[in-house]
């Protein structure tokens, strides 16, 4: 499978020498199936078989001896001398890059072992593992939000110090737990989130009999009112300029062309785009399904004319040898399903393509967009809750206060002096 790449007999000859000659057949065959473009393609396999010159150099013998150690050892032998900028095109990323390409694939092979990662064992780690266990099994938070209770938990605990010790914890004052939450929230980026997350894990420590008593009401109240904003919405005409900009017939701007169409049609959420499946799609029947989120409902919905042809559009230029089957891949190989952050960037970056300055997210505006035009069209609020996907219609409510035409109708008049 070389010669797919490469031509010349004489490099053919020395991709096929030394330790790892005999994978590259293979290992081409592996970029190939993963749809890399040709120069691409090329440019990889051409540091690998630098590296792999290397370690015939070091009379490297067996796969067992190739490791990290291994591959810092090539780059300051090869790329020592060469500079690194901070943006822009660096050889020693694109050295790193290809190696740990030709690591995965090996490891596929396993011709090596991978590497088991260097747990740190911190001394709070007896009372912060166990927390996110009861998080994830009992409940039942996504691996995103886990994540992010265990950074804020973990630099709670970081901050006590040796308090944090299981005898040291039980006999912790009040004053001091209470000045380390006010230095959190007043350093953090995310109060609200942040408030939440002590307040559910002091709630714990007391429970398990951590704490001789229960330190939550320590963390002080953020005072928010329910309903005060307005959901921020863009005009029809803002949005017919976003998708006028973009370029449709390239493979980038076909799928971010469907992506947002999709999500302008029917006010879905980013994440509900990045899970869609092709087989999701009815296309005999002109419907389309999305998934249920945040405890929501699962709604079909017929699929518009529109949104049909920028999805078939966007389908004759998606990779079809990739077995995935979510809908929404990255436009460069190795492709990947997008992500709700992904879909997120993508809305914002045509956004600022088409020179439209927004304060909110991207991807939420599209969706605050369609429930604002659906309700300024008389739409029946429980409809708009049954497509957006809402439990309860008490959510959907949100949306009337931006409804002004029917607020100007109920208005009072201004009071005046007789």
């Amino acid at each position: 499978m070389l010669e797919y790449w490469f031509k010349e007999k004489r490099t053919l000859v020395d991709f096929r020498r030394g330790l790892l000659g005999v994978h590259f057949d293979g290992f081409a065959a592996y970029l190939q199936a993963k749809g890399y473009a040709h120069h691409t393609g090329c440019e990889l396999l051409a540091k690998c078989c630098q590296f792999n010159a290397f370690l015939l150099e070091q009379r490297v013998e067996r796969c067992d001896q190739i490791c990290a150690a291994r591959v810092e050892a090539f780059l300051k032998a090869y790329y020592a001398h060469l500079p690194e900028p901070v943006y822009g095109y660096s050889p020693r990323r694109t050295v790193r890059r290809a190696i740990k390409c030709l690591f995965d694939y090996l490891i596929q092979i396993k011709v090596l072992t991978p590497p088991k990662p260097e747990r740190i064992i911190k001394p709070f780690d007896w009372l912060l593992l166990p927390y996110l266990h009861h998080l994830r099994v009992d409940c039942h938070f996504s691996e995103r939000t886990i994540k992010r209770c265990g950074v804020q938990v973990g630099a709670l605990l970081e901050a006590m110090g040796r308090n944090s010790q299981r005898r040291r914890l039980r006999a912790l004052k009040a004053a001091r737990i209470e000045s380390i939450v006010k230095e959190l929230l007043r350093t953090s980026t995310d109060p609200n989130g942040l408030t939440g997350t002590l307040r559910r894990f002091l709630r714990y420590c007391a429970l398990r009999r951590h704490t001789r008593t229960d330190f939550s009401g320590l963390v002080p109240p953020i005072r928010r009112y329910r309903h005060a904003s307005l959901p921020k919405g863009l005009d029809d005409s803002v949005l017919e300029k976003m998708l006028k900009a973009i370029p449709r017939d390239t493979p980038v701007g076909a799928r971010d062309y469907a992506i947002i169409v999709l999500m302008m049609a029917y006010g879905i959420r980013g994440v509900s785009a990045a899970q869609l499946l092709l087989d999701d799609l009815d296309w005999q029947h002109s419907r389309i399904r999305i998934r249920a989120q945040k405890g929501g409902k699962e709604v079909v919905l017929p699929l518009m004319q529109a949104v049909g042809e920028a999805l078939i559009q966007y389908l004759q230029h998606r990779p079809g040898q990739i077995p995935c089957r979510k809908l929404f891949l990255s436009a460069k190989a190795p492709f990947r399903p997008l992500d709700s952050m992904a879909i997120s960037m993508i809305v914002r970056r045509q956004l600022e393509r088409a020179g439209v300055k927004t304060t909110g997210n991207g991807s939420r505006s599209l969706r605050h967009s369609w429930a604002i035009r659906a309700l300024a069209h008389d739409s029946p609020i429980k409809s708009i809750a049954d497509v957006l996907g809402h439990r309860y219609i008490d959510t959907t409510f949100i949306y009337a206060k931006a409804d002004l035409a029917s607020l100007r109708q109920v208005a009072l008049p201004w009071p005046t002096r007789n």
